[in-house]
């Protein structure tokens, strides 16, 4: 298990940081908001934070700081490919939708 966490789970992170570097893009930011992320997602079953208003609140917020991520690579990336980058725009209003249409309406 030791070897496999080495051998593919270190490399791969430092691919990642690599390929985010090349790009001009800080990698931190990207760690910043999964951390940020499963908090807020984790605040979402609490039971203090139950609630018609604060789910949405939460479910908002989540959503939005999901966009942040693709938002930084559009406005900060050199040379990373506009598809890409409208791929995930796209992506994240399609999902948007759906979540709050699930949530709010069902």
């Amino acid at each position: 298990m030791k070897k496999f966490i080495s051998r593919y789970l270190f490399v791969l992170l430092h691919q990642a940081i690599a390929l985010a570097k090349k790009h001009n893009l800080n990698p931190n930011v990207f760690i910043v908001l999964s951390v940020t992320g499963m908090i807020i997602h984790g605040l979402y079953y609490l039971p203090w934070f139950k609630g018609g208003t604060v789910d949405l609140a939460l479910l908002v917020t989540l959503r939005f700081l999901g966009l942040l991520g693709p938002a930084y690579i559009i406005l900060k990336g050199k040379r990373v490919a506009p598809a890409i980058n409208a791929s995930f725009v796209i992506s994240w209003t399609v999902s948007t939708a759906w979540h709050v249409c699930y949530y709010v309406y069902l």
